[in-house]
């Protein structure tokens, strides 16, 4: 019976796409934005005009064998808050047999006939329903979806492909190639009765070249919903002592806290480490971990054995604590590549970052070290929270 509605309200919103057809056209004032983009005008050849366009769309190929995946989520106007209305979004993707076939004209030759639009509704909200693609045949590459955004006054662009989390094709150092227009593509797909479910926003502008600049103000650290990248630092307490171990490898499966900080006064940090240190005590390690990353500000070296002093004091400091539960990591500079990984500021004090399945879900620059920004941490991480920066 479930099966039934849900095919019969699928075959509604494919409706007007039989029923109507016209030509869309780019509007020449459009600002020029995204760089160059091979294929994005094939936006332009949606079969209803985009003013009727709905928000909900059904790629040809649901109802064939496969697995079959529904991808939904909010497009944000490039304050990263405001819902964006009237986006319109264009994807396409192979076929069951890693191919873009039986496309018969247009951009649909290179494409292929897997194709769907889409223009958000007053709520910013898109959705559609396809199978998952495969990958290209006899290739190593990972399975993904090509999308294109087409928002009033800017030319169309292409944003980061939507790719999956459990793909063994998709390698660590490709999600740290990743440019992240758009925000983070990285699905992580839930399974309910025998569909996958994949949840992904979509930030106007975001990281897109040529954009106007929405930022103001001192800026560091991830953006929401971006992808937390694998790094390896040295843990100088916690589970992992004494080793190099990427957290998001082993505990990003989870949420947590990361306080990237770039000071060498470890007392200031002892009644908010103490409380993370409760905090995980109480909730469980599988379902809240904090790191503390110290960035040697001093830009202490080996030679005269000057780093290794220093991370005997931060141990000892640790130890005195009785922070059994905190990691404390090492990372060698402010400026190494780790910190670039996470586009951390060197010249602020700290950058504290939660995430929820590897996804950050809040930050903020210069934090105080207070009880009230422990219930802020704790809160951005409750179902449904509202996160914002200080």
């Amino acid at each position: 019976m479930k099966s039934t509605v849900l095919i019969t309200a699928l075959l509604i919103f494919m409706l007007p796409i039989v029923s109507c057809a016209q030509v869309n056209k780019p509007n020449p004032k459009d600002k020029v934005v995204g760089g160059a983009c091979e294929g994005c005008e094939a936006i332009y050849e949606s079969p209803v005009p985009f003013s009727k366009l709905n928000h909900i769309d059904t790629l040809p190929d649901f109802f064939e064998d496969g697995p079959k995946l529904v991808v939904s989520g909010v497009i944000y106007k490039a304050d990263g808050i405001t819902p964006a209305p009237n986006v319109i979004l264009y994807v396409y993707h192979t076929d069951q047999k890693g191919l873009y076939s039986h496309g018969s004209k247009g951009w649909g030759k290179r494409h292929g006939y897997i194709r769907g639009w889409m223009r958000t509704n007053d709520k910013g909200e898109y959705k559609f329903y396809t199978l998952i693609p495969a990958s290209y045949p006899n290739s190593s590459a990972a399975k993904h979806i090509h999308p294109t955004i087409k928002e009033a006054g800017f030319t169309e662009y292409y944003i980061d492909e939507y790719v999956f989390d459990d793909d063994t094709f998709l390698k660590a150092e490709d999600r740290n190639r990743m440019e992240l227009r758009g925000g983070n593509g990285v699905l992580t797909t839930e399974l309910k009765n025998g569909i996958y479910y994949a949840t992904r926003n979509i930030y106007l502008g975001r990281n897109i070249p040529d954009y106007p600049q929405q930022k103001t103000g001192l800026q560091s650290g991830l953006e929401r919903d971006d992808n937390c990248p694998a790094f390896e630092p040295l843990h100088l307490s916690g589970v992992d002592k004494g080793r190099d171990a990427c957290p998001m490898c082993k505990y990003g499966y989870g949420h947590g806290v990361m306080v990237w900080f770039n000071h060498t006064s470890l007392d200031v940090l002892k009644q908010f480490a103490l409380s993370l240190e409760e905090e995980m005590a109480k909730t469980g390690a599988k379902k809240f971990r904090a790191f503390l990353i110290y960035m040697n500000p001093a830009y202490k070296e080996n030679d005269a054995g000057g780093m290794e002093v220093l991370r005997k004091k931060i141990i000892r400091w640790c130890e005195e604590q009785q922070l059994k539960n905190v990691a404390m990591l090492w990372v060698n500079a402010p400026t190494d590549e780790n910190c670039r990984l996470y586009h951390i500021n060197p010249k602020v004090t700290n950058t504290v970052m939660t995430y929820n399945k590897r996804k950050v879900v809040a930050k903020w620059i210069n934090m105080p070290y207070n009880e009230t920004s422990v219930k802020k941490i704790i809160l951005s991480l409750q179902p449904h929270a509202l996160s914002q920066n200080l």
